[in-house]
């Protein structure tokens, strides 16, 4: 997490950080219906995705700010490709609550800045959790044969008030800002998937790692999902069928278990719901 202290001096310090202390995203149109699942829309459908702040600025930054600072801004970037999609105008801040006040910035390479500033500052260290949220959608399939789930990054700056002093500011860059999931479609029944370079990279392992984590984080809604003869579930009863299968014909195997091996750009997914 690369975090900022601005006018005690210019630094930045790139550290690994909790995942609480991470700003959180979420669709409040089409909520996660697994634990563990990351958010998600659907191509070409308007969502309101919902930004979330944990905490204020607090010993979990570096260099380590005097208190747990109160939030006084939240900046996020629409990345220019959503922006195209939903159409500039459309791209809707919320309004409401204590981050009322939201500016709009159109940027140079076509993404839009919102920042969204505080209508009173707390006196008291900050421990409350804050929510904003912007009305998008992400861009429609390139064409009839374009399955790739796809994956957008919305650039997060939080920035605390430091008494008698300037602000702290915790830029989330691109290590640690949320991101947004994509699918080209999503229905019950089989839908087929690929990755494209945006996702490929959560699917990349070696050595002992497995994939689990991740499938999980992309399928925790999932029955089951078959890449060849190879299957995964978040589910634990399917699981112990698919490895009950493996067993009996070795030609199938448990694609969640199987170790130092990534997913390609050349892979089918058949995923039910």
């Amino acid at each position: 997490m690369k975090k900022t202290a601005l006018a005690v001096f210019v630094s930045t310090v790139t550290i690994a950080g909790s995942a609480m202390a991470h700003v959180g995203i979420g669709n409040l149109t089409l909520p996660i219906s697994a634990a563990g699942q990351t958010a998600f829309t659907v191509a070409n459908t308007t969502s309101e995705i919902v930004f979330t702040i944990p905490h204020g600025c607090n010993a979990e930054a570096e260099p380590t700010p005097p208190a747990n600072l109160d939030t006084t801004k939240i900046e996020i970037t629409v990345p220019a490709a959503v922006v195209t999609a939903t159409k500039a105008a459309s791209v809707r801040p919320s309004h409401q609550g204590e981050f009322g006040n939201v500016k709009r910035e159109a940027l140079q390479d076509g993404s839009i800045k919102f920042t969204w500033n505080k209508i009173a500052a707390q006196s008291a260290d900050d421990d409350q959790f804050y929510k904003v949220s912007i009305r998008l959608k992400t861009p429609a399939v390139t064409s009839p044969t374009d399955f790739a789930i796809k994956k957008y990054q919305f650039l997060t700056v939080q920035t605390c008030a430091v008494p008698n002093a300037a602000s702290y500011v915790l830029d989330w860059g691109s290590a640690n800002s949320p991101t947004l999931l994509s699918f080209p479609d999503k229905r019950k029944g089989f839908n087929k998937y690929t990755l494209d370079a945006s996702t490929l990279s959560d699917f990349a392992v070696s050595g002992s790692a497995t994939k689990a984590a991740k499938l999980k984080s992309y399928f925790g809604d999932a029955a089951i999902v078959w890449v060849g003869k190879r299957a995964y579930s978040p589910n634990s009863h399917t699981t112990a069928k698919i490895d009950a299968l493996a067993n009996k014909d070795l030609s199938y195997s448990n694609l969640g278990n199987e170790t130092g091996v990534s997913l390609g750009l050349d892979e089918t997914l058949w995923v039910r719901y």
